[in-house]
């Protein structure tokens, strides 16, 4: 792999070509015969003793060997590498006040500040590419200008996709190099004020691609076929002379001859297989995108978590072995980055249904071993991106979740496949190569590959996992992967279960409802109601009860590998709005001989929740007014229906007089010319 030296000179050593494209004779016989030729493969540093390496060029190599190697410099635009907004310019423009039209405006801020970072990454692309045609040997320096204004003509379409921006600098050859020219010999402040001066207004729509060139692209890419760059050629001719009609797909437009000019076969295809055109049409022509992000996206290097906890990758993987007729088990697998353990595992014969149960059983699997989530997931947006407002929401069941686009290198975990591939399942029966293997030892063998039970290789796979686990960790030597998972857990990680963050999502639901003495039946069992895995108490519970004494509810919960409930939330029916916890109502002793330490606990904690709503019972009832509610009513419209057998009382009319007992103590009083009297007793106050 080509490697950066003194001011960012890219080399490779001497084990990076021999044998692979030169003998050691040969490459001494290359290098000095061009040692002092402008052209041809150039000696960086001489090998020899004291630790020194024979260094060669990279940009001196033959194409060939280059493309083979690979560049890691190849990026969507070399401008990208230089490329960033002038935080400097930012702050200028923002505060800066036109004597006539008062301060700039966003939109003129914003292009003032974009001319400026592409000027900045201009004149470092151009320094850049100097030092490195200095370092090999090149003398004439005729044709830098040119590169550098090859690399600007392409970049404005790039902005504008990537960060939706455009800029307003001068779209020909000449007035470019003369406003870089003047810009580079200002200092800071007056390269900004130069730049307001002279274009403030300035709205050109920026720079033309080369008709030619985008024609040939757009045959090379958009064609229902992929076809080379010599039929390309061939039809770029028959179009000039008119045998070929090319037509814009999306406006219908047919693309007139006399606009364009012969091109050589050579340019042709000089072009189409440079990187400019390269990085753009092999979106469209390369069909395996491992492929294109291998020859044209550059890989990060990333040093091993050292703690386990830090982040889990997770993917799914099929293992070698047929359980039907062209039909394979689907795996779904989480491996801890940093223990390398397998921790999450499920499986069955499609991968679409397996991705909730696979989450679900990693939740079994830390709650079991007492274990916090980890921190950080990585996976594929294949299957996960459907949930990434649900449970993988950051925060809800991970803190960080990073789901990225199909890129096998991007997790980690598809790097441990291959030993349990290689290692492991290689030595079964019924195992399948692979098509293309490039050793010998992995491609098929002679004879029929048998299909074996599904149950077994089930069984089998497992086992790889835990022998897996129980192998010699590749850091913490004489430990193997299970130990490093249990005693080197991150002791910054604590990512406790989420519940209310994942249930909805990721729990099984059941309907029923809550007691107007607050006990939910579920499961077979009583609940009542808590939070933070405890029976609430005081204001607590009062205020559960008032949204869902009596209601219909929603109970959403978790059980582990024995059936058994994890956890339970509860929301009212229909609604999507999480209540309280379910937690279930604690077992006390009947005997109080029998009765242990925590059914004495329990006993406590029953009595409390008791309590609570006993109490507000009476705090309720004192607050009620007491009142005496006479009824006047009557039931029946008149008296026309009599039963003659009946025996009837006589109560006297309600109109009249009100009789005074002689023996009895009053004191009499009058009362809209009537007398009563009120006994002095407790009844008559009644």
């Amino acid at each position: 792999m080509p490697i950066f030296i003194d001011n960012n000179i890219l080399v490779v050593t001497k084990d990076e070509l021999v044998p692979r494209f030169y003998s050691y004779n040969s490459l001494k016989v290359q290098l000095f015969r061009h040692q002092d030729k402008p052209t041809g493969i150039k000696r960086y540093s001489r090998g020899g003793g004291s630790g020194r390496r024979l260094l060669v060029l990279f940009d001196s190599l033959p194409a060939t060997i280059r493309e083979s190697l690979g560049d890691p410099r190849r990026v969507e635009h070399i401008l990208l590498l230089y490329f960033n907004t002038d935080a400097a310019a930012v702050e200028f423009y923002s505060n800066i006040y036109e004597d006539a039209g008062g301060k700039l405006s966003t939109e003129e801020q914003e292009r003032y500040v974009m001319n400026a970072s592409v000027l900045n990454a201009l004149l470092a692309l151009r320094e850049a590419r100097l030092t490195e045609w200095q370092s090999r040997g090149r003398r004439s320096m005729y044709g830098l200008d040119d590169s550098v204004w090859s690399d600007y003509s392409t970049f404005g379409k790039v902005l504008e996709e990537k960060f939706g921006k455009t800029h307003t600098l001068p779209p020909s050859r000449a007035r470019l190099l003369e406003k870089m020219r003047k810009y580079a010999a200002l200092d800071a402040e007056e390269r900004y004020r130069f730049l307001v001066n002279k274009n403030r207004g300035n709205n050109s729509a920026g720079i033309r691609t080369e008709k030619a060139r985008a024609l040939l692209e757009s045959m090379f890419a958009h064609q229902s076929w992929k076809p080379d760059a010599a039929e390309v050629f061939r039809q770029y001719e028959a179009f000039l002379s008119g045998y070929v009609e090319v037509v814009d797909v999306e406006t219908g437009e047919v693309f007139d001859p006399k606009g364009y000019g012969k091109i050589s076969q050579r340019t042709v295809s000089g072009f189409l297989s440079s990187w400019e055109s390269g990085v753009a049409t092999s979106r469209r022509r390369t069909g395996n995108r491992q492929i294109r992000l291998g020859m044209y996206v550059p890989f990060e290097t990333l040093e091993h978590p050292r703690w386990a906890g830090s982040i889990i990758s997770v993917d799914d993987r099929q293992p070698p072995f047929f359980y039907a007729e062209g039909k394979r088990v689907w795996f779904y697998c989480g491996v801890d980055l940093g223990s390398e353990a397998i921790t999450a595992w499920v499986y069955g014969t499609d991968k679409e249904g397996i991705i909730t149960e696979f989450y679900r059983q990693m939740v079994r699997n830390y709650a079991l071993w007492g274990m916090p989530l980890p921190y950080e997931l990585e996976c594929e947006s294949n299957l996960n991106a459907g949930f990434s407002d649900s449970f993988l929401k950051p925060g809800a069941m991970f803190k960080s979740v990073r789901i990225e686009a199909n890129s096998a290198r991007s997790k980690r975990c598809e790097a441990y496949w291959r030993p349990l591939r290689y290692r492991m399942e290689k030595r079964r029966e019924g195992w399948l190569a692979r098509p293309f293997a490039r050793s010998e030892s992995n491609q098929a063998a002679v004879g029929k590959v048998p299909v074996l039970p599904y149950e077994r290789i089930v069984r089998e796979c497992l086992e790889d996992i835990e022998k897996w686990n129980n192998t010699e960790h590749s850091i913490y030597k004489g430990m193997t992967r299970w130990e490093v998972f249990l005693q080197k857990q991150n002791p910054d990680n604590a990512n406790a279960i989420n519940w209310r963050g994942i249930l909805l999502s990721l729990g099984k639901r059941t309907a029923t409802s809550v007691s107007m003495a607050g006990q939910i039946r579920f499961r077979n069992s009583f609940y009542l109601l808590g939070d933070g895995g405890t029976l609430c108490t005081g204001e607590k519970l009062v205020g559960y009860m008032r949204v869902l004494a009596g209601k219909d509810v929603d109970i959403y919960y978790l059980d582990d590998n024995d059936g058994e409930v994890l956890n339970a939330v509860v929301c009212l029916r229909g609604e999507s709005r999480i209540i309280c916890e379910a937690v279930p109502q604690p077992r006390t002793a009947r005997s109080v001989l029998e009765e242990t330490p925590q059914q004495r606990k329990n006993r406590e904690l029953m009595a409390r929740y008791r309590n609570t709503l006993e109490g507000y019972s009476k705090e309720r009832y004192h607050e009620i007014g007491r009142v005496a509610v006479i009824d006047r009513r009557s039931d029946i419209l008149n008296d026309g229906f009599r039963i003659a057998s009946l025996e009837r009382r006589n109560i006297p009319e309600r109109d009249g007089e009100v009789e005074i007992l002689e023996d009895t103590p009053v004191d009499d009083t009058l009362l809209n010319g009537t007398q009563i009297s009120f006994k002095k007793d407790l009844r008559t106050n009644f």
